[in-house]
């Protein structure tokens, strides 16, 4: 699987902070229930459980941002400590321990673990959300075999509340489809089923195109929308000093970015709150391909 993990850097924060093992300080709203945590102030600081000292075994937690106006478009992190358990049978994807953007896919561009200390991070809120969610998981794995016993193994993100969300990071621009007079591509889809492609599919796609697929919530009961590709033909990614970088691609505004030629399954999660979510599809001005035709089901189980 090809993807892009983006990365901004943060301008220097002053806040105070609340962790998953501390108290509630001044400027933060913390309501707790078992590993539920909410954030609701602009900035401030998310914690492991236990930090300063290493995480225990056999945590699940739910971090919730809250967004605290609708114009507020993501959220800013800055990793000051970021140390999670990652071992050989992990490979490039985390399996033991992680931290994870709950609503973005490719899931392998949202999963942290391994020491990622300083490292920066954007995400986009979906249309209508209330919150931006991320999942902790730990392991029953002891303490003591753990891959390297003396490392304190916890993570403090720093986050701050956006309210310009551009360049890389801002919701799509939406380009003319061409040939069609009049015609944008954009594609509004209330629908619990049925599939979305690329513009002429299965016929080579455009070169400069800019659409946007925005899946609309049925009711608030459906978690989230479950996507397969029937056909996935998107120009292959090259190689730069920084990893593969796609120049046509399909992507969840602000998460990973998805090219090449691949097959897939997974369930694209809606924020807590959200109303609807969306997918970009970019092509540049050379190299087209046969496209992309996924199908989709709105559904109840995540």
């Amino acid at each position: 699987m090809l993807w892009i993990s983006l990365v901004v850097m943060l301008s220097a924060l002053r806040s105070r902070h609340v962790g998953v093992g501390g108290n509630t300080l001044r400027n933060n709203t913390l309501q707790r229930t078992g590993c539920y945590i909410r954030l609701e102030t602009p900035e401030g600081f998310l914690d492991s459980p236990s930090y300063p000292d290493s995480y225990p075994p056999g945590f699940d937690c739910c971090y919730d941002i809250a967004r605290l106006s609708s114009h507020h478009c993501g959220v800013k992190f800055y990793a000051e400590q970021l140390t999670i358990v990652k071992t050989p049978e992990d490979g490039d994807f985390c399996q033991t321990d992680w931290l994870s953007v709950d609503s973005c896919v490719p899931e392998g561009g949202s999963r942290f673990c391994g020491n990622l200390t300083g490292s920066a991070f954007q995400y986009l809120f979906q249309p209508g959300s209330r919150a931006l969610r991320l999942i902790f998981h730990s392991s029953q794995q002891n303490p003591e075999d753990r891959p390297d016993p003396s490392v304190k193994y916890r993570y403090r993100l720093r986050y701050q509340i956006l309210n310009d969300c551009g360049g890389l990071f801002q919701e799509p621009a939406v380009s003319d489809i061409p040939g069609e007079e009049g015609m944008t591509c954009y594609t509004r889809i209330p629908d619990k089923r049925g599939s979305i492609h690329t513009p002429f599919y299965p016929e080579y796609y455009s070169h400069n195109l800019d659409c946007v697929y925005e899946f609309i919530r049925p009711n608030p009961f459906i978690c989230g929308i479950r996507m397969r590709s029937v056909e996935f033909q998107l120009e292959p990614s090259t190689s730069t000093p920084f990893g593969g970088a796609c120049a046509d691609y399909l992507q969840a505004p602000g998460c990973g970015f998805l090219c090449g030629f691949m097959n897939f399954s997974w369930t694209a999660v809606y924020q807590p709150g959200a109303t609807g979510q969306r997918f970009h599809f970019h092509s540049d001005e050379a190299n087209s391909h046969q496209g992309f035709l996924i199908a989709f089901e709105q559904v109840y189980h995540c």
